[in-house]
């Protein structure tokens, strides 16, 4: 008599493994989801961070009254940048729901060229500056504010500067965040 080997798996097996399969899903998905937002945000806090580098290269930039050569006092660029996309308030309504790179207004509005910023990239973020004040009473707010999942509620995230009692500029390191992952 021979013995004959069963090979394979049984149905309650492949049910257990899939079963499995289903659990680990489940909780794995969320979390996952909540990653892959959380990446997103470092586009913003990106923003902020080259915004504030060409706000402290400003500010530090000696400039004179053109024909005098009076030195002009420290300052931030402002008032205010102009919104990459007017009438809009996030990227959502822009094709594949981001706004388009290299926008005219990095090279036209005076605030974003002193401030040398540009976004050459699609992005979901719109950056935003105002600046205002001289000498020790300058100071600005870099923004961005997006809505990742195109739904009512708007992330934000500002960090503001001004200057210290010893001329340097300063403010916080990290941004100010409101609805991180909405």
């Amino acid at each position: 008599m021979r013995n004959k080997k069963n090979k394979g798996f049984t149905l309650v097996e492949l049910m257990i493994v899939v079963a499995i399969i289903g659990i680990i899903a489940a909780i794995a998905i969320p979390s996952i989801s909540k990653y892959v937002k959380r990446s997103r945000t470092a586009e913003a806090v990106g923003y902020l961070n080259k915004q504030w580098a060409g706000s402290v290269t400003y500010y530090m930039t000696d400039f004179s009254a053109p024909g005098t050569g009076t030195v002009l006092p420290r300052q931030f660029p402002g008032p205010a940048g102009a919104w990459e996309i007017s009438g809009h308030s996030d990227c959502c309504e822009m094709p594949g729901e981001r706004c388009p790179g290299n926008s005219p207004v990095w090279v036209s509005d005076p605030v974003w060229a002193a401030l040398k910023f540009s976004i050459a990239d699609a992005h979901a973020y719109l950056p935003g500056y105002s600046g205002s004040g001289q000498g020790s009473t300058a100071e600005f707010t870099a923004y961005a504010r997006g809505n990742l999942n195109c739904d009512a509620k708007i992330s934000q995230f500002l960090r503001q500067g001004g200057i210290s009692s010893n001329g340097d500029v300063t403010g916080a390191m990290q941004p100010v965040v409101v609805n991180e992952l909405e």
